[in-house]
């Protein structure tokens, strides 16, 4: 195992024998804030790994929520790409009624359209294709694979899954972390075919900020990959687990 891989295990270790550690703020994702505060990492917007190559996800005993992967933006073929699709295909806000907001889910209809990918082998490049009651009715944006596989090589070679248990007192949420799963992904082609498969829930989001100083303003203007917990291991292989509750560790 890896120098990274035995750090991180360490610390998850150090952690799990805590028990109960009240969380640091009422956001969501305030698991993995709590977890990313006790390891010493700070909170940022990179698309880089969480701890040095290992990217961290984690998640309550019983959440049945996605993992959310990476946020990609489209290459083209305009330079806001994204903007062009909402205002065409978005609907107003509802507390900024002259401003469209965006939240399409592939391969869902909604609304008599449905958004899906297209893998283009030969251009290698991911085509989104919109789709009125099954026509189609428009095939420009994209992803150019490098961009594609430049994020998975850089956000997502090894992925750690630490789950807790959750608990509410006085007002505060508490958490105690008992599991860790070490991953590795297969490789970007086992990654395509996720996506032609419709493995990976994918999400196209532009939203507008509802409060501060950027109220009013366009914010998550992004693509989410997320995968489901039963789909983890056919885009990763696992070479590590423990649950400190069963005592149970896995090589």
């Amino acid at each position: 195992m890896d120098k990274t891989s035995e750090e991180l295990i360490s610390l998850f270790n150090q952690i799990a024998k805590k028990g109960w550690i009240k969380g640091n703020s009422q956001n969501w994702g305030e698991i993995g804030l709590t977890f990313e505060r006790e390891i010493n990492k700070l909170p940022d917007n990179t698309y880089k790994p969480d701890f040095i190559d290992i990217e961290i996800k984690c998640c309550s005993r019983f959440s049945r929520y996605p993992l959310n992967l990476f946020t990609i933006a489209f290459d083209g073929p305009n330079d806001n790409e994204i903007m062009r699709i909402t205002e065409k295909y978005g609907q107003y806000d509802k507390d900024f009624n002259d401003l469209k907001v965006l939240f399409k889910t592939l391969n869902k209809q909604n609304n008599g359209t449905t958004f899906k990918f297209d893998i283009d082998m030969f251009n290698k490049k991911i085509f989104l294709c919109i789709y009125d009651n099954n026509k189609l009715i428009e095939k420009e944006a994209y992803i150019n694979f490098s961009t594609l596989k430049k994020h998975i090589d850089t956000k997502l070679t090894k992925l750690a899954i630490i789950k807790a248990s959750t608990k509410k007192s006085d007002k505060a949420n508490y958490f105690r972390y008992y599991s860790i799963f070490l991953y590795k992904i297969k490789d970007f082609d086992t990654f395509l075919k996720l996506i032609e498969s419709n493995l990976l829930e994918i999400t196209i989001i532009s939203r507008i900020s509802k409060s501060g100083n950027d109220a009013g303003r366009y914010r998550n203007k992004n693509i989410v990959f997320a995968i489901k917990k039963y789909n983890i291991q056919k885009l990763f292989d696992c070479y590590y687990q423990y649950d400190c509750d069963r005592n149970d560790e896995v090589k």
